[in-house]
């Protein structure tokens, strides 16, 4: 099966260009590495500003093991445990385990071979690694990035209702681009000495500002977050970034439901955006491996088939993929990957067709052997990069 590149195109294009649509864009962690700056060791070369979850996870497994051979043989074995257990041993799954053993660790017992205290520091290290990683020089920043890109559609677009962006990104670049674009922001934190979270804010619209205003939902946490006392308890705050990297990523083990926010009212604002009547989602930089993030997308897919998800794809989606054969099961789901597409529940290639004007690099021709030696062109999408993504909706701004 082929499909029509320009089609779908344009079906995304005309989507994103109704003034009465709800939408929302759900970031992962592709659209931060998508910005890029000249790599120090070679200027020829350019490197991501802020790395992928591999290179994250690399950075933390080698900072912890400086710490000591008995941290890094800890790494290790939750790695393992991890891998044993069907979970991708990335930073996060290890974050996840690190707190469930403080959870599950007393006296002077010791799991993987560390004491309570020795379980406390790992997870400092890691905190403060990812912290320390995905805060970058705000100097180093290019002029011309996508989250740049994005934001100058967001600056001329005129909506019914407010775009939502929810990003699982702990650090700041969309903010800073929404900033320098002069878009003005709203992210569920009121005030202007400490802002601090306010929850009913997401709940009522009368709590928030008007619907010009760009909500931003971080539903990973941030490194500007900070949890301070306050009277009768806690609050969230939100302030320069915090070398501890104590609010970022959620674990509902570290947490109990009273500390839960603003983590759990950002869940249930996705939910309650996919519960709207012709809702569309597009997702950038995410390959779902969230499962409480899945949940709650293929939830409202199989009660709301009025919302509608385009998935974009950086890489080939394999056939056997637990999100191809979600989307398989909802006519819904769109995902757009680089050689072939799932529409309606069916998986074609794209069809090698010249691209349309209109798309600014999003589609383009391709050549690769047949297997017989002979070259053959090919149609291959370039929207699930978040740099041509962000280009293709620059295009679509008024002049």
């Amino acid at each position: 099966m082929l499909y029509d590149p320009q089609k779908t195109l344009t079906d995304l294009r005309d989507h994103l260009a109704r003034h009465d649509k709800p939408i929302a864009f759900l970031m992962g962690a592709g659209t931060s590495c998508s910005v890029r700056i000249p790599d120090p060791s070679d200027a020829t070369k350019s490197i991501p500003i802020i790395p992928a979850v591999a290179g994250l996870t690399t950075m933390c497994a080698i900072d912890v093991a400086a710490a000591g051979a008995n941290f890094k043989a800890a790494w290790e074995a939750i790695e393992a445990h991890c891998k044993s257990s069907g979970r991708d041993p990335n930073v996060e799954n290890i974050l996840s385990h690190v707190r469930m053993m403080l959870r599950a660790i007393s006296g002077t017992d010791t799991l993987c071979g560390l004491k309570r205290d020795e379980i406390e520091k790992l997870e400092e290290i890691v905190r403060r690694t990812i912290a320390r990683v995905v805060t970058p020089d705000s100097a180093k920043i290019p002029d011309e990035s996508p989250h740049r890109r994005l934001a100058q559609w967001l600056a001329k677009t005129v909506r019914k209702s407010p775009v939502e962006v929810f990003t699982l990104n702990y650090d700041v670049l969309i903010e800073h681009a929404l900033e320098v674009e002069r878009v003005p922001i709203f992210d569920g934190f009121v005030g202007s000495y400490q802002p601090f979270f306010y929850p009913d804010s997401l709940k009522r619209s009368e709590a928030a500002p008007g619907g010009n205003w760009v909500r931003l939902w971080k539903m990973h946490g941030s490194i500007t977050w900070r949890r301070v006392g306050a009277a009768g308890g806690h609050r969230v705050v939100r302030g320069e970034p915090d070398p501890d990297g104590a609010m970022i990523y959620p674990s509902f083990e570290k947490y109990d439901e009273s500390r839960q926010q603003p983590y759990s009212a950002f869940a249930d604002r996705l939910s309650r955006f996919l519960e709207q009547d012709d809702a569309l989602l597009i997702v950038a930089g995410f390959s779902f491996g969230d499962e409480h993030i899945n949940n709650l997308i293929f939830g409202a897919l199989e009660n709301r088939p009025r919302t509608h998800v385009y998935s974009l794809q950086f890489d080939e989606l394999p056939i056997d993929s637990d999100l191809a054969r979600r989307a398989n099961q909802r006519p819904n789901m769109i995902v757009i990957g680089p050689k072939s597409g799932i529409i309606g529940g069916k998986r074609g290639d794209w069809s090698p067709t010249d691209p349309p004007p209109f798309v600014e690099g999003a589609f383009e021709l391709e050549e690769e052997d047949d297997g017989s030696g002979t070259m053959k062109k090919i149609g291959v999408m370039k929207v699930g990069d978040f740099g041509a993504l962000s280009t293709f909706l620059k295009a679509m701004a008024p002049a």
